[in-house]
């Protein structure tokens, strides 16, 4: 096999999105995730990344990318330990244990994938049901060739 010869571009720097979350009764008493509103709480500076140097639009986040960052936040709450496991963070915020596992599988995608789901514009038509097959595949490579048959098929509607 010969090596990879293509030019290496520079890595990127993180992208980083904060936002609040709340937690509203939807159909038949179940919670529904949704987006605090910017009035009700000033944005949050951490500490631990430092901040974007330019806001590149205030277009609205689409759910998928939401859903990406609140499994970050998810793992990051079990692996710091402020909840015992996914169980108690199902119990905090009213959503199924299935449903937590679903968005924090969110997490198993390729590097370049999350990446490409951050970047995502509102309209888009990525669901998590549909990143579903991608989560399922171990291989990293496996899931960057079927992403690419998902965002064909996908630019096709």
């Amino acid at each position: 096999m010969k090596p990879d010869t293509a030019p290496r571009s520079e890595p990127e720097r993180p992208t980083r999105v904060e936002f609040q979350v709340r937690f509203s009764l939807g159909t038949k008493g179940r919670r529904r995730v949704r987006e605090a509103p910017v009035e009700a709480a000033p944005p949050k500076v951490v500490d631990s990344a430092p901040a974007p140097e330019v806001v590149t639009s205030t277009e609205p986040v689409p759910k998928i990318t939401r859903l990406l960052v609140l499994a970050h936040h998810f793992e990051r709450l079990v692996r710091e330990e402020v909840v015992k496991d996914y169980a108690e963070i199902a119990r905090l915020t009213g959503l199924t244990r299935a449903r937590v596992t679903q968005i924090s599988n969110l997490t198993l995608l390729a590097p370049e994938i999350q990446n490409a789901l951050l970047r995502l514009s509102e309209g888009s038509h990525v669901t998590e049901r549909s990143l579903r097959p991608l989560i399922s595949l171990p291989d990293w490579c496996s899931q960057g060739s079927l992403w690419e048959s998902l965002v064909g098929s996908l630019a096709d509607r």
